[in-house]
């Protein structure tokens, strides 16, 4: 199915009906405004996009999700939305019950394990995020060699982890871990916000595009064929002007 490309009239008629008060609107930190440049190497948010995200959230609920722990992502943001939901929503939790021990112990157990097995890898790195792991592979040489011998690493590991594609990483979670669509219909719940607008761009973003029991209009941050979400812009570049557009809508309504 051809995607929508958000910035058509049909799109914009779509997405006017979003572009409310009481809507949610849910970032993909990582994916989408987190940028990297030569002078910069770190990620950062740029100061208009910020300023954005800030009026924003004078007029509308912003959440932002993460895979980052809470305080990497809220140095890469630069202030505080009304709620970060950090490492796949599962250290949100945690501030609600305390840290899950167990998940831990099996993180723990997946780093030992694939790190015997993977070390020699060119390119892989193994990323621990306390109850969650992600093995990144986008400095191997043959990313899809390297892929490979991921995908046959976690299908030995015990117990077997809950497996999200990225964008040049494969994320490992327990299998109690909500999943990133099943997170935001929560927190939608929780906000009482019956609509919501979701910007992202990487592999665990298709579970939000893919929901069917929420009203989400999903925006996908690159052309894809392959995405769920109905409508695309370019890129980052268009997400400022796009910012500014909605927040004159909600000043003004």
């Amino acid at each position: 199915m051809t995607k929508s490309y958000l910035f058509s009239s049909t799109g914009l008629i779509a997405l006017a009906r979003y572009v409310r008060a009481d809507t949610l609107f849910a970032f993909n930190l990582d994916g989408i405004l987190g940028q990297n440049d030569a002078k910069c190497p770190a990620a950062y948010i740029s100061e208009p996009v910020k300023t954005t995200l800030q009026r924003l959230m004078d007029v509308a609920k912003v959440i932002m999700f993460s895979r980052k722990s809470r305080k990497e992502a809220l140095v890469v943001l630069g202030f505080e939305p009304h709620l970060l939901i950090d490492n796949y929503g599962i250290e949100r939790a945690s501030q609600e019950r305390g840290r899950n021990w167990q998940n831990v112990r099996h993180c723990l157990k997946w780093r030992e394990q694939v790190y015997d097995m993977l070390s020699d890898v060119q390119g892989v790195e193994i990323e621990f995020l306390g109850e969650s792991i992600s093995l990144h592979y986008k400095k191997a040489d043959d990313p899809g060699k390297a892929l490979s011998l991921i995908k046959t690493a976690i299908g030995k590991l015990k117990p077997l982890p809950r497996m999200i594609d990225g964008k040049l990483v494969v994320n490992l979670l327990p299998g109690n871990a909500l999943t990133r669509g099943e997170t935001l219909v929560d927190t939608m719940k929780l906000l009482g916000s019956s609509k919501a607008i979701y910007f992202g761009a990487e592999g665990y973003d298709e579970e939000v595009f893919r929901l069917t029991d929420a009203d989400v209009f999903g925006i996908h941050v690159g052309k894809n064929e392959q995405t769920a979400a109905s409508h695309y812009i370019h890129g980052q570049s268009e997400i400022l002007g796009l910012l500014n557009s909605m927040v004159d809508i909600l000043e003004t309504s």
